[in-house]
């Protein structure tokens, strides 16, 4: 195929993809011994009877009438996942070829359907009519050009338009900005650089002040987790009784009789049975006949007891030529084994195509990946949608460990710990007046193992029972239990 050509250019609308004709040629010869691509399908009719699917008793040299279905010759999955070359398409006719969608080939310029095949002038040719008068293009673009004081006068009265002062022609737009570059350049240095997590999640931004938060819920909507919408409604003073309720209440009301007054239909509002109303019998009747009771069926309107017709009576014609009835259409006159489902339902019986397997093992991959090693979740990135089943429960996300929000769990503090480390993060502390060594003494007497080991939790215990005797010295209230030294 000849590149960087037009399509619209004579001689190439009428030729052939190299390439079709290559594949076509190649799946014949591999068809057959002869490479000859007229026996490549057969009709169905043949098919079957060289199979000796039937046997045509009555004319049995007698071709029947009509068309039978083309099938190939030798189906095969090779065949059919090389379609285009075993079986391809027949190609577009070329006066339609022009009007598809994709109608050039690799290489070629598109060009719309409408100029494919038109026959373009020479490049010497020029549209229009040359006239023998006139000026010329440089006459006419020169024809307004002023010069000298002509152009200093009509610039000075240019000037008085909006448009010459904020857009001079050939200079950039003039916004009226002042910029005042630093020696580095634009912008100012940022500083220290600070970790985006906290930018993100500012945990320790200052909460806004109470005018502001009042602000945001009346604009945004903006309530806390939990918080109580509060549409400042002006409640009269009975509504702070505890026993308040909304709704007229009765001088004397007694519990439950209320809900019975109302499913109890034959008492009015006053609590009493209706009275009786002494109305026509016509009338009566009508109201029965015209609106009948909840429940009940309709009056078929055909006499005091209905049509005169028995229980067992059907309407329409019995058919006397049928011993088929609609029960017996409708359920059939099928046996058990007609009744099962196919063979092929909901599973494949070609072979080689069916997923058959003795082993109990499940197939696939787990949804919570516990077979795998979970990364660390400081090294985890926030784009992995795998589960690892080590994801908090509903409860630690509904009610989180007090300083879960600076990633430290409860149990860092259980954790047992040397001296030099456990030091370290005690005058890290903000605690005042922390007597170590003692506090140290103390947590090696409450584990009495011999290790040299206490958990942070132990040193809070023993500072907190110590303030507690301290705060009881004080007081001269408190009981202790046990002094402390």
């Amino acid at each position: 195929m000849t590149l960087s050509h037009s399509a619209s250019e004579p001689g190439l609308s009428g030729r052939s993809s190299g390439s079709s004709s290559a594949l076509k040629a190649a799946g014949a010869m591999g068809l057959t011994a002869s490479g000859s691509a007229a026996n490549l399908t057969t009709n169905l009719y043949d098919k079957m009877t060289k199979e000796g699917k039937f046997r045509d008793y009555v004319a049995p040299l007698v071709r029947p009438a009509g068309k039978s279905i083309t099938v190939p010759l030798a189906d095969s999955v090779e065949r059919d996942l090389g379609s285009e070359i075993y079986f391809p398409l027949p190609s577009t006719p070329a006066k339609e070829r022009k009007f598809r969608q994709l109608s050039h080939g690799p290489g070629e310029i598109h060009v719309h359907h409408g100029l494919r095949g038109q026959k373009l002038a020479g490049e010497e040719f020029r549209y229009g009519r040359r006239g023998i008068k006139g000026a010329t293009t440089e006459q006419t673009m020169k024809a307004g050009q002023l010069l000298g004081v002509a152009e200093y006068k009509n610039s000075v009265a240019e000037r008085v338009y909006e448009t010459n002062k904020k857009e001079p022609l050939g200079k950039p737009h003039v916004r009226g900005h002042e910029l005042k570059m630093l020696p580095e350049g634009f912008g100012n240095p940022s500083g220290e650089p600070v970790d985006g997590k906290k930018i993100i999640y500012p945990v320790e931004a200052p909460k806004d002040a109470e005018e502001h938060r009042e602000m945001y819920k009346r604009t945004h909507g903006s309530y806390e987790p939990g918080e109580r919408v509060q549409r400042g409604y002006r409640w009269p003073g009975e509504t702070q009784d505890k026993n308040f309720a909304f709704g007229a209440g009765l001088a004397a009301a007694v519990s439950g009789a209320g809900a019975r007054l109302a499913l109890n239909w034959d008492l009015d509002d006053d609590g009493e049975f209706k009275r009786t109303k002494l109305v026509t019998k016509v009338n009566e009747d009508y109201r029965h006949v015209e609106h009948p009771k909840m429940g009940a069926k309709a009056h078929p309107k055909q006499g005091a007891q209905g049509p005169p017709l028995g229980h067992d009576y059907r309407y329409g014609i019995k058919s006397s030529i049928s011993e088929y009835t609609a029960a017996s259409c409708i359920k059939g006159y099928y046996g058990l084994e007609e009744q099962l489902p196919d063979e092929d339902l909901g599973r494949c019986v070609k072979p080689g195509r069916r997923n058959v397997t003795n082993e109990t093992r499940a197939f696939g991959v787990p949804s919570v990946r516990t077979d795998i090693n979970a990364p660390h979740p400081s090294r985890r990135s926030i784009a992995d949608e795998m589960s690892y089943g080590d994801e908090p429960s509903a409860a630690a996300i509904l009610a989180p460990q007090r300083f879960d929000h600076k990633g430290i769990a409860d149990r860092e503090f259980l954790v047992r710990r040397p001296r030099e480390e456990l030091e370290k993060l005690v005058q890290n502390a903000p605690v005042d007046n922390v007597d170590f060594e003692s506090l140290w003494e103390e947590g090696l007497q409450l584990f009495d193992d011999g290790l040299p080991l206490v958990s942070l939790d132990a040193i809070l215990y023993l500072h907190t029972q110590r303030i507690h005797h301290h705060v009881g010295t004080q007081m001269q209230g408190l009981h202790l239990t046990a002094a402390v030294q």
